[in-house]
């Protein structure tokens, strides 16, 4: 390791931590992000968890098809406030002032990142926890549960990663927040998260299928049921990648660069 990138690495480490040490100071801050999907959840379980499935799903209770798409769909609209929160910082003159301390200016961005994975590691277990209470149930057992938990990190990562480029092209605190939802809600509804795709109106069949969140919920049912492939695991892996890596990289530039 170069002594840039173990800069790099401390320096994330000590951003995720003031975060992390921030929602512990204002516990209010995670109604939003850990209580709001648990209601989600209930809601949406409870006005449509008995509906009978399609033969396109697979078979098998509406429940297990919808809670998997539920708990991606979560993730997708928690996102937007990763772009938000480093708003939040720039406006209140934080930018300025770690851009005068001798470390890394990626650290801010990457940091936050980090500390949002814990929060979406944490709303994926107390999904999964009513999910049980609701009865639903994964097959493969701790190894299942840990892989669910992995994906629902993996997606709101890369939405996260995305929201904060697009935040920081907008610049507008107020303005990123009427904005950033739009594309989450629809990321999140036109997809398979609710419904099989041969089941949407035609035009959204082709959107859905190259949906993300498509790609994310089928996977995690796979994993409840015991039979994720291949193909399934590389798609999600070109998504996070082109999602993570490329905004990622620019919403770095963008912090980084004077107001």
């Amino acid at each position: 390791m170069t002594a840039a990138s173990g800069r790099l690495a401390r320096d994330t480490g000590l951003m995720a931590g003031r975060q992390l040490r921030v929602l512990r100071m204002n516990p209010g801050r995670l109604i939003y992000p850990l209580v709001q999907p648990l209601v989600l959840l209930v809601l949406f379980v409870s006005v449509l968890g008995n509906l009978a499935i399609t033969q396109q799903a697979g078979g098998g209770s509406y429940r297990e098809f919808l809670i998997p798409g539920v708990i991606i769909q979560n993730a997708a609209l928690t996102a937007p406030t990763t772009g938000l929160a480093l708003l939040r910082d720039a406006g209140s003159g934080l930018a300025d002032r770690f851009r005068s301390l001798p470390m890394s200016r990626a650290a801010v961005v990457i940091g936050r990142l980090a500390s949002d994975a814990v929060i979406f590691a944490v709303q994926a277990i107390l999904l999964l926890g009513a999910a049980a209470l609701l009865g639903f149930r994964i097959r493969t057992g701790l190894a299942g549960i840990a892989g669910v938990v992995a994906v629902a990190v993996a997606a709101g990562l890369a939405f996260a990663a995305t929201s904060a480029w697009l935040a920081l092209l907008i610049k507008d605190a107020e303005t990123a927040e009427r904005i950033l939802f739009f594309p989450a809600i629809a990321i999140a509804f036109v997809s398979s998260a609710f419904a099989p795709v041969g089941e949407l109106a035609a035009w959204m069949q082709p959107i859905a299928r190259a949906n993300p969140v498509t790609v994310a919920a089928g996977l995690v049912r796979s994993l409840a049921s015991g039979t994720p492939t291949v193909s399934q695991l590389l798609q999600l892996a070109c998504w996070v990648a082109a999602l993570l890596l490329v905004p990622g990289f620019l919403a770095v530039r963008r912090w980084q660069a004077p107001a």
